[in-house]
C-alpha cells in the first residue's frame, strides 16, 4: 500500500461518532504502522461499515459479519 493511500485511510478513520473516534485514534497511534498488507486491506473495508454498526461491533453488541475481520476488530478492541 502506497504512503498516499496510508494517508487516505488515517483520513478515513475521522468519524461522526465521538467514541468511535477516539477508540480509532488510539488505534492509529498504536497499532496502523505495524498492520500488514492484507491487514490494511481488511481496514480499507472495515472503514466503510456505517459508524452506528462500527460502534456496535467494536462494543461486542453485534457479531463480526465475516470471520476474516475478527482479527483485526480485537485489534481495535485493545487499543
Amino acid at each position: 500500500m502506497t504512503e498516499a493511500e496510508k494517508r487516505r485511510l488515517r483520513y478515513l478513520t475521522r468519524r461522526g461518532l465521538l467514541e468511535l473516534d477516539i477508540v480509532l485514534t488510539r488505534f492509529m497511534q498504536s497499532r496502523f504502522e505495524t498492520l500488514s498488507e492484507s491487514e490494511l486491506e481488511i481496514f480499507r473495508d472495515i472503514l466503510d461499515w456505517q459508524d452506528q454498526d462500527f460502534w456496535a461491533i467494536v462494543n461486542g453488541y453485534q457479531d463480526v459479519p465475516d470471520e476474516k475481520y475478527q482479527a483485526l476488530i480485537t485489534l481495535i478492541r485493545s487499543a
